[in-house]
């Protein structure tokens, strides 16, 4: 009997050929399209585009590119995601970090090698100030001053990197508060960094560039009066940085012009005292000078021809003071950006807060003004992710 099925070498053993289905050859199209691949890139948030690194060497190319890190942050404008405290447990080092959500519901430990990114010089290091993404460090002790073999840094911490600063030429030593980092990404893919010495009178202005590596004076006045403490809490905003002292006298030094420029004094009253100065600094594109004022205090507001913020009249005020003699004060001020003047912006119940977040005062990670025991929470630094380089 023949049997009727095929023999062995009558089966054909290769499969039919499947066509390829249009999205592969979408997918295909795009990974293979560089100019396409980047554009996508450029729109994806920067922590995950260091992960996509890993996805193949022309990815790591185009990711690795000085141009891309500048375009990446003209799609994606810098916010602050969360302040790092520094706390400081007295006569301890180093320093200890942690992240505190804007929200406020979280405050996270920062891994201990957090700063251990210089493999050569792996002792304590310290984050001296915050500008846009980046950080200016030193390393080795707290209290101390810039000397000729120190190491001084700027460091991203979202992509790692860090870069070597020389030190200022000036022969005197200058204390790292007198050192300014400057970076506006959206500007300029390169930060500087100011040295500011005063001395006998003299004042001095040192510009580093990143991208020329060295430094050069900027500016020598003789007999410029200003405050030694005014050089303690510079402040960067609107292209210049800011030097103010409790006194509320001020001046800047135009970055882009390399001039100085005065500055109208804030409305403080005529019993204002030093010890009432609070904060210095800037927060979301706004400059703000705080102190704390007594019930019996006066803002000045109509007195010194200042702007109320319409947020509260300057009726509102006045009642606010009068049912509350004795009491506690918190006066925002904030510069207008033509530098024509200062407002007043917010006119808080000190005692009234403390009584609504009582937590404020029992909770020394809550404010990072707060001294409680041996735990000193001394300064909040904005966190912001940007792939700039160094």
């Amino acid at each position: 009997m023949t049997s009727s099925f095929p023999s062995c070498s009558q089966v054909s053993l290769n499969k039919p050929k499947q066509k390829k289905s249009s999205s592969s050859s979408s997918v295909d199209a795009v990974i293979g399209n560089n100019d396409l691949v980047t554009q996508i890139l450029l729109r994806v948030p920067a922590k995950s585009v260091l992960k996509f690194k890993l996805v193949s060497k022309k990815w790591l190319s185009i990711i690795s590119h000085p141009s891309f890190a500048f375009h990446h942050t003209q799609l994606n404008p810098h916010t602050t995601s969360a302040l790092l405290l520094r706390v400081l447990f007295f006569f301890k080092e180093p320093f200890i970090y942690r992240f505190l959500s804007l929200d406020g519901k979280s405050v996270v430990n920062v891994p201990s090698n957090f700063l251990c990114f210089d493999p050569d010089n792996p002792s304590s290091t310290y984050i001296s100030q915050s500008c846009n993404g980046l950080h200016l460090c030193y390393r080795s002790g707290i209290f101390c001053y810039i000397e000729r073999n120190r190491s001084t840094y700027v460091f991203n911490p979202t992509t790692r990197q860090f870069a070597v600063i020389p030190s200022p030429p000036p022969g005197n030593e200058i204390s790292l508060s007198q050192i300014q980092l400057v970076f506006d990404p959206l500007k300029s893919p390169y930060y500087k960094i100011l040295c500011v010495s005063h001395l006998e009178s003299t004042l001095e202005i040192y510009v580093y560039s990143s991208e020329t590596k060295i430094w050069k004076l900027s500016v020598r006045h003789e007999d410029y009066d200003i405050s030694p403490a005014g050089l303690s809490n510079g402040v960067f905003w609107n292209g210049a940085v800011h030097w103010i002292d409790p006194a509320g006298n001020e001046f800047c030094f135009l970055v882009d012009e390399e001039c100085l420029r005065a500055m109208p004094r804030p409305p403080l009253p005529a019993s204002w005292e030093l010890n009432s100065f609070r904060y210095f600094g800037e927060s979301d594109g706004q400059l703000y000078f705080i102190g704390l004022l007594t019930g019996e205090q006066n803002p000045d507001v109509m007195n010194m021809g200042v702007n109320v913020s319409p947020d509260m009249s300057a009726g509102q005020m006045a009642r606010s003071r009068s049912s509350n003699i004795g009491s506690q004060f918190i006066v925002v001020y904030a510069m207008d950006k033509g530098y024509s003047n200062w407002f007043v912006k917010y006119y808080l119940d000190a005692n009234a807060i403390a009584v609504a977040y009582a937590e404020m005062m029992e909770d020394p990670t809550v404010s990072p003004c707060l001294v409680n025991g041996s735990i000193n929470i001394c300064s909040a630094l904005q966190y912001t992710e940007t792939l700039a380089w160094v």
